[in-house]
């Protein structure tokens, strides 16, 4: 949120000092500042400067929204009260004002000239999907319950022993009928999985410990285990549903491809361009400089 206001900032900077910049006196108003209207196309203009993932995350949350409209009257009042002081005229304040200005058009100019030039074909992102399947490859899955009865680092052998009675005595309640994730809520030690009946969801392997992960991987669709030992006590595990490894369809991934290929394009691009545009300027950069110190 603070990096919205922060850029609303900047675009409002723009809009106040680019010449020819200025606000509607028609449509739907939003704000007034005395006899100016605000309207939602002003207001809209700006948004639209945003990144399409920023301002999905605007447009989807209208508190945020309701804070940037107040961040942009507040920013309008304070810098109409600075342009009447003259503060604009001051010769440090002019400096800084063609620096916001430079970037600001350097980055719209990429943005417009360049990065929005950059196409992806559908062929292409089929092509890149076939040839690097590997990347798409959604591994072995088990989604876990479990029951865990606790053992202490510090616990004595006959508090072990307990335990694992208690543990023992649970699984025959188990087999005898009694519901596991009824079970898991009344009696396990586990906090974070108890009050959803065990439930661990989807595990894949190396995410548990390995006396846990050989047992779960063992078990069939529905199977329950016996009592097993690892290093944070004894578990009672079920298997409620299994998926093979398999490669995702290209359905379900074609966006997120397109985005991969797209983002190293427009960065291959962008670089390209800049590098050329350097090129052709004759710039020369002298970095040792920086230190201030005379060679």
């Amino acid at each position: 949120m603070r990096r919205c206001v922060h850029v609303l900032g900047y675009l409002l900077f723009i809009l106040l000092f680019v010449p020819g910049a200025s606000f509607s006196q028609e449509e739907v108003v939003v704000a007034k500042i005395g006899e100016k209207n605000i309207t939602l196309s002003d207001f809209n203009k700006i948004l639209n400067f945003f990144d399409p993932e920023k301002l999905k995350v605007i447009e989807n949350n209208p508190q945020i929204k309701e804070q940037l409209l107040q961040q942009m009257v507040q920013a309008l009042i304070i810098s109409q009260l600075a342009k009447q002081s003259g503060f604009d005229a001051r010769p440090d304040m002019k400096e800084q004002l063609e620096l916001q200005i430079n970037g600001f058009l350097a980055n719209e100019y990429l943005k417009r000239e360049v990065m929005q030039k950059v196409t992806v074909s559908e062929n292409e992102v089929k092509t890149y999907y076939d040839t690097n399947k590997d990347e798409f490859k959604a591994p072995e899955m088990v989604r876990a319950r479990h029951i865990l009865f606790l053992v202490e680092t510090s616990a004595t052998d006959e508090a072990k022993k307990n335990v694992y009675e208690k543990a023992a005595e649970t699984l025959k309640e188990i087999k005898g009928g009694k519901d596991f994730a009824e079970l898991a809520s009344e009696v396990s030690d586990d906090q974070g999985s108890k009050t959803k009946g065990g439930d661990l969801g989807f595990v894949t392997r190396g995410k548990t410990v390995k006396p846990f992960e050989d047992a779960l991987f063992s078990l069939k669709t529905g199977e329950i285990s016996g009592v097993i030992e690892t290093q944070f006590g004894y578990h009672i595990i079920k298997a409620e549903e299994k998926k093979d490894a398999s490669v995702e369809p290209f359905e379900a991934v074609k966006e997120k491809v397109r985005q991969k290929i797209m983002q190293e394009r427009v960065k291959s691009a962008v670089t390209a361009f800049v590098d050329k545009a350097m090129k052709d300027a004759k710039v020369e950069i002298f970095t040792e400089a920086l230190s201030g110190e005379k060679k």
